[in-house]
């Protein structure tokens, strides 16, 4: 057995090494020398943002695409093409929204607010998770920071209703309100990252056919109803014999605790709830979203809400650089020719898949949870990779790309095993062992994948009467 320390590296060296086999050897019939070379490329850099040695942050593995692809003749603005695309311009303002609501202390005083309007009990609290995930969606589609504020109220309120830690009542509030807060914003266009980046993925012409209604009309029902159903099954799994001690004057006291609120939390949510109206009149006002979210940042550093510091502090730039680089990848696939290898290659699944619209979601839904084992940073390359079928897909079946992003969301939330959601870690680094049980979350990630199985068998009928499945 290799050393805990070293394994890192091990995987990391052999992923290197298999991918420079491939760009020097060249075993692929039929795709070309620079498609060889990219694809070898893309393989180091799985390698370090999936083993991170020596916790190597994410740009490293930026680094080697964008160096491999140019040294294989991808032109530099096809490999940055990420970076200028509307998505990524969604996605920085974005994240700077998540910020304003950890600094000023509105998102906690939000999550309090509502908390001490209903009557402790472990259904109430889960009822109260589901409205706060709503209205932190409106506010900011930073997931990441949704999840950060949620799961520190969520810890705080199980160790007010005395609940020791590793017991299913407190797994059941902590785990809840982690998936409220990340899950149930898909289902709006700004409401998780999910809208830019996914759509960022999609070939230029497949984007053009991904806005805020389309994307409201396909996701909305099946998001909101799979975040009921699974919060449903997971209190049925994790149901705690013992009742909740804590009364509504307790959670009265944590609001007010908080103190009054300030200038700078007014702004804050004057600002995001314009940011939402603004978003919401696009189709009278016709200004586009990134431009929205451009504005409302602007509004945030004007008010001194966002400062100088916080430009380089507040939010991870590594994340930022890593996803613009995964979002250029179908620009990058194109013009590599792995496009057309790729198509060709699984014409035949996707003929046999596509016969059956249900068939083919669940099909793909499948196959996408099986590479999602070794494609651990949320799915986005194995994402970038069948993106690149849209066009045929949407051209010859009248499958809408829409519906591939619907997959890729939630196979980007599969969390069978903690390894494969990083934001698992993210949030175990910050409630260590005051948060969930480890078999508690694993059988949550079960239930998770039983409610988007549930929502693929109820909704095939209502996309193919929307349009976005053929009939």
């Amino acid at each position: 057995m290799a050393d805990p320390k070293t394994r890192p590296y091990l995987g990391f060296l052999v992923f290197a090494l298999v991918g420079l086999f491939i760009s020097v050897v060249t075993p692929f019939t039929g795709l070309s020398p620079t498609g060889h070379i990219v694809f070898g490329s893309l393989l180091g850099a799985l390698g370090l943002w999936i083993f991170k040695p020596g916790n190597i942050p994410y740009f490293a593995g930026a680094i080697i695409i964008i160096v491999g692809c140019v040294a294989a003749g991808i032109s530099i603005k096809t490999v940055t093409s990420g970076f200028s695309s509307a998505s990524m311009w969604l996605l920085i303002p974005a994240m700077f929204f998540g910020f304003a609501l950890r600094k000023t202390g509105l998102g906690n005083r939000i999550a309090f607010f509502v908390l001490e309007k209903i009557k402790p009990s472990y259904p109430m609290i889960l009822m109260g998770w589901f409205v706060i995930g709503l209205l932190f969606s409106f506010l900011t589609p930073s997931s990441t920071v949704r999840m950060l504020i949620l799961c520190a109220v969520a810890v705080s309120v199980a160790d007010a209703c005395q609940l020791a830690k590793g017991t299913r009542g407190r797994s059941l509030i902590v785990i809840s309100a982690w998936f409220t807060a990340i899950f149930i914003g898909i289902g709006w266009f700004t409401g998780s990252l999910n809208g830019p980046v996914l759509t960022g993925f999609l070939p230029a012409e497949m984007q053009a056919l991904i806005n805020p209604d389309i994307w409201l009309k396909t996701m909305c029902l099946p998001w909101i109803f799979i975040t009921i159903v699974f919060l449903i099954g997971l209190f049925f799994v994790l149901r705690p014999k013992e009742k909740l001690p804590v009364t509504r004057a307790d959670m009265k006291r944590f609001y007010s605790d908080l103190g009054k609120i300030t200038p700078e939390e007014i702004a804050t949510l004057v600002i995001l709830v314009g940011v939402f109206l603004g978003l919401g009149f696009q189709k009278m006002h016709g200004l586009p979203s990134f431009a929205i979210m451009l504005v409302g940042l602007f509004c945030l550093m004007l008010f001194k809400i966002i400062t100088v510091p916080d430009i380089g502090n507040g939010i991870s730039w590594d994340i930022i650089i890593f996803i613009g680089t995964i979002m250029g990848l179908s620009e990058i696939f194109a013009e590599a020719g792995i496009v057309d290898w790729i198509s060709a290659g699984i014409a035949p699944l996707t003929t046999l898949l596509a016969t059956s619209p249900l068939i083919f979601v669940m099909g793909l839904m499948l196959l996408f949870t099986v590479l999602r084992f070794l494609d651990i940073t949320w799915g986005w390359t194995t994402a970038a990779l069948l993106s690149t079928t849209t066009p045929m897909l949407y051209s010859v079946y009248g499958i809408h790309p829409i519906i591939l992003l619907f997959v890729f969301a939630a196979g980007a939330g599969i969390f069978f095993l903690s390894y494969q959601q990083p934001w698992i870690a993210l949030t175990e680094s910050v409630t260590k062992d005051a948060g969930w049980n480890v078999n508690h979350m694993q059988k949550a990630g079960i239930v998770f994948f039983g409610s988007v199985l549930l929502a693929i068998l109820v909704f095939v009928p209502y996309w193919q009467w929307i349009g976005v499945l053929p009939s």
